[in-house]
């Protein structure tokens, strides 16, 4: 009787092959359960596309002849990444594998939807000339500060921005005649730290904290991503933390934020140093007023600065809740806490671990980021790896 394929099963070996080769062919069988002649009949398709690469033999288990090993082909194609931020957006060009071959950056100007939508195109159109000499772009993927319609491309509304309701999947398709994917940013760089950054060890669960402007979790269950019944999984500024919060509407952003976002951490800076006038962080904020560097505050309060030891104690009690309640509610194997570079997360992990101490049922598997600015654009590759497979023009590739 004639094996059965399921939908997407050249999908699923070159996903075998991307994540464990150089591999053989009776270990790609061995993993997916297929018979061998479907498997070399498979491979042998995908090795004609270009998506895999034949790179020599290894000894046959037992007495057998040597098996003919294969690897993914990071160089077929490429995919363009953009992070859409408060005041900027950068975008990076990488390989299947996740390299990085050519990034740029530029200014968006937040509250003029037309101006920086085209500020937004420029910047695209200018890094795929300069990637002209790299693989073919494939894909446009966007990261936004946004809830985000993904099945549309719909940014539903990005306050840092000012956009609210922008098809800009649609706009971006038709400007660039190509497919385009539109997804949150937390939720990317989730994937990306998933993939390839401190969260790789997770075999399928992974909740990614991130802090910065704002605050949000981009959690990944089961080995998908998960996004809610209304695409607003993770936003968790908007946890109620004291029952004083529910005497409150629902702000533009959580309450959190308010408290532990940068413009938040520059508010607490600033009344804490009045407190404390001869402080170091009363110091350091005369001399450089409103631009408050997280990584300094941390400094500042792990050498003993009393002012500074306020600040980072309520940014740890806050980050401990949000991140003892992602814990109990999703059981994940990992969670990785990151966002900017000027932050000194493994510091911050470490105050968090010893606030949770054992308070909660089971230990928390807490890491700082490894990726920081670089995850969102990793988990922009691996969006389009598994999202190219259902346009037509791939059909050859991503499905049977």
């Amino acid at each position: 009787m004639p094996q059965v394929m399921p939908k997407g099963i050249q999908y699923q070996v070159s996903k075998v092959i991307r994540d464990q080769g150089p591999i053989s062919r009776a270990q790609i069988a061995r993993i997916l359960d297929l018979s061998p002649t479907t498997t070399g009949r498979l491979v042998d398709g995908l090795l004609q596309s270009g998506i895999l690469q034949e790179i020599g033999q290894k000894q046959g288990e037992g007495a057998g002849r040597p098996s003919r090993m294969v690897k993914f082909n990071g160089q077929f194609s490429s995919i363009l990444t953009v992070d859409l931020r408060l005041t900027d957006a950068y975008a990076a060009v990488a390989d299947l594998n996740g390299r990085l071959l050519h990034a740029a950056s530029r200014l968006i100007t937040a509250g003029d939807i037309p101006r920086s939508l085209a500020e937004l195109a420029d910047l695209i159109a200018g890094l795929l000339r300069s990637a002209s000499g790299c693989p073919p772009v494939e894909m446009i993927v966007v990261g936004a500060p946004s809830i985000v319609d993904s099945a549309s491309g719909t940014i539903e509304w990005a306050p840092s921005l000012g956009w609210e309701n922008i098809p800009l999947q649609s706009i971006l398709e038709n400007e660039f005649k190509l497919p385009a994917l539109i997804e949150n940013d937390v939720n990317l760089a989730a994937l990306g730290e998933w993939w390839r950054g401190a969260g790789k060890s997770a075999a399928s669960n992974l909740a990614f904290v991130s802090l910065g402007t704002g605050i949000g979790a981009g959690i990944v269950l089961n080995g998908e991503l998960y996004r809610g019944a209304t695409n607003a999984s993770g936003e968790v500024a908007y946890f109620i933390t004291d029952v004083s919060i529910l005497r409150d509407e629902a702000g533009r952003i959580g309450s959190l934020e308010n408290r532990v976002g940068r413009d938040g951490l520059i508010r607490m800076a600033q009344l804490v140093a009045q407190r404390y006038p001869t402080s170091g962080l009363a110091d350091w904020m005369r001399s450089e007023g409103d631009q408050v560097d997280p990584r300094m505050i941390i400094e500042l309060a792990l050498v003993g600065d009393q002012a500074a030891r306020v600040v980072f104690n309520e940014m740890t009690d806050i980050l401990t809740i949000v991140i003892a309640n992602l814990a109990v509610a999703l059981d994940p194997e990992v969670i990785v806490l990151g966002g900017a570079r000027d932050w000194d997360w493994p510091a911050l992990v470490d105050a968090i671990h010893r606030r949770i101490g054992t308070k909660l049922l089971r230990p928390v598997n807490l890491c700082p980021s490894s990726l920081q600015n670089d995850a969102l654009i990793l988990g922009g590759v691996y969006s389009a790896l598994q999202y190219l497979r259902i346009f037509n023009n791939k059909e050859y590739l991503w499905q049977s």
